[in-house]
């Protein structure tokens, strides 16, 4: 196969990836609809976030609304809707930072750790009865292989808008 014709396979390939999210998606939204799928990612970057600050006593620091944007990918109006409806379902605190009295930090409320748990757990049963078959290596070489084509493609975006002086948040678009 010429190496046009690999790259055409991995299209078709990655079509069919965007394709079965868009149906995970779906079938996720159809069993458990508290939470829509876009906002799960808003409450993992906020547990990532939180986890790397430590905590502060018994409480957790949290973060504030601009670094979870970055680490997103989002637009800070995008991640600032989406906060405000967490906030209102009660997954999400803002909180006054103690450092910068005019900032707010965000955290994740109990329910708001349960409501991740609990995705967390739907997304990883389906993954693990999807590859139930496979061989532990090839799990790991799957693994491996994903985690450096997200790394090169984002790269690849970020380059080219530099090149193009985008001053769009390439990621932004994507989603």
């Amino acid at each position: 196969m010429s190496p046009a014709g690999h790259f055409d396979e991995l299209l078709h390939r990655l079509d069919d990836l965007a394709r079965m999210l868009r149906i995970i998606r779906q079938r996720r939204a159809t069993e458990r609809p508290e939470i829509p799928f876009g906002m799960l990612g808003i409450l993992r970057g906020i547990e990532q976030l939180t986890d790397r600050a430590g905590r502060h006593g018994e409480e957790a620091v949290g973060c504030h609304a601009k670094e979870l944007a970055e680490t997103v990918g989002l637009d800070p109006s995008t991640v600032s809707r989406v906060v405000t409806a967490l906030v209102a379902r009660g997954l999400v605190d803002r909180r006054t930072d103690p450092a910068d009295r005019r900032a707010s930090i965000l955290v994740l409320t109990d329910a708001g750790r349960a409501a991740l748990a609990d995705a967390q757990d739907w997304y990883a049963d389906l993954v693990v009865r999807a590859l139930a078959d496979w061989q532990p290596a090839d799990v790991a070489v799957f693994t491996s292989v994903l985690g450096r084509f997200t790394t090169d493609i984002l790269r690849s975006l970020d380059e080219a808008a530099a090149v193009h002086n985008d001053p769009h948040d390439t990621r932004e678009a994507s989603r």
